[in-house]
């Protein structure tokens, strides 16, 4: 009976390793970050936050305004655009069909809503004065600016401050969206409006595309990290640092070997908002903790069950 007995370990070891390895590379769901950031996208931003303008052999200077305020101004415009794909001049006078896209963003869940963020230059985080994507074409071919123009943006803002700086977004490989300081001072500036006079920042951008008006976060900063329960992580989580008091929204990075999200500079001190959203099959979690930014901290967080609606209307709320 020993004997038998003993022949069967081996047998039995191999049968857990192999039960081992299968539990290793088995995945219950489908990843669904990018579903996340579709519906996000397509769903939560406000509809009114987009426009087109379209102008016909356009001669004059032109000031264009949003239904939220934003002002464009185009100026000597035979001598504004180039097609961006040869680099040609484009005089706007001969243009049959010239259309400016405005897509505005109003707050911190239009940041997350288009997969936006206020990370700047070396992954210091910024305050926006807000944020605003100027794109032109003629009959559907895509301009830019000449190379010795800029064009004039006003963005409203009853809350001026001082410090800002024009920013333009720009890819980093591996990391998305971020966005680098031109050192192009933003300007106060105010205009009349039918109730009496609009307060707001005035940019000078020198490229088209998505532009910020920024303020960087000079404060000492640290490594600040979500942990969440396990089963979430990058592939069904979009995990966000949000600020409670600045527009300030950094989404935060998964560390394979931690487990965790985080973000490496941190500014000390700052009252913000842990938002995690998830979608695990068909069902969607949402955790939220508001926390002080401490040093190399580490925050659990839960989360809960919900639904889709619910998601969206919480990220419209931020």
């Amino acid at each position: 009976m020993s004997r038998i007995r003993l022949s069967y370990w081996p047998i039995l070891f191999l049968v857990l390793w192999g039960c081992r390895k299968d539990v290793e590379d088995f995945q219950p769901y489908e990843p669904t970050a990018q579903v996340l950031e579709n519906l996000l996208s397509e769903q939560a931003p406000n509809a009114s936050t987009h426009t087109t303008f379209t102008l016909h052999y356009l001669a004059t200077d032109q000031m264009l305004e949003t239904a939220h305020g934003i002002r464009i101004f185009l100026i000597d415009t035979d001598h504004l655009f180039a097609n961006k794909s040869s680099g040609l001049p484009v005089l706007c006078s001969t243009c049959p069909e010239l259309k400016i896209e405005v897509t505005e963003v109003l707050d911190k869940g239009d940041i997350v809503a288009r997969g936006l963020n206020t990370i700047g230059d070396s992954g210091t985080l910024f305050e926006s004065g807000g944020m605003v994507r100027v794109i032109a074409s003629c009959n559907g071919q895509e301009l830019e600016l000449l190379p010795d123009r800029t064009l004039k943006i006003q963005l409203p803002n009853d809350n001026q401050q001082s410090g800002f700086f024009v920013f333009n977004q720009i890819e980093i490989v591996g990391n998305g969206k971020q966005w680098t300081n031109s050192n192009q001072e933003v300007f106060d500036a105010e205009w009349p409006i039918p109730n009496g006079i609009q307060q707001g920042y005035e940019l000078l951008v020198r490229n088209l595309g998505w532009a910020a008006c920024g303020r960087p976060l000079t404060d000492p900063s640290s490594l600040f990290c979500m942990e969440l329960p396990v089963g979430f992580a990058d592939q069904n989580t979009l995990a966000y640092l949000i600020f409670k008091n600045q527009q300030v929204v950094a989404p935060l990075q998964f560390d394979l070997g931690k487990n965790k999200f985080c973000y490496p500079k941190a500014p000390v001190g700052f009252q913000v908002e842990l938002v995690a959203v998830s979608k695990l099959g068909e069902q969607y979690w949402l955790g939220k903790a508001e926390t002080e930014i401490g040093t190399n901290a580490t925050i659990q967080l839960a989360t809960q069950r919900t639904t889709e609606d619910a998601v969206l209307n919480f990220v419209k709320s931020l």
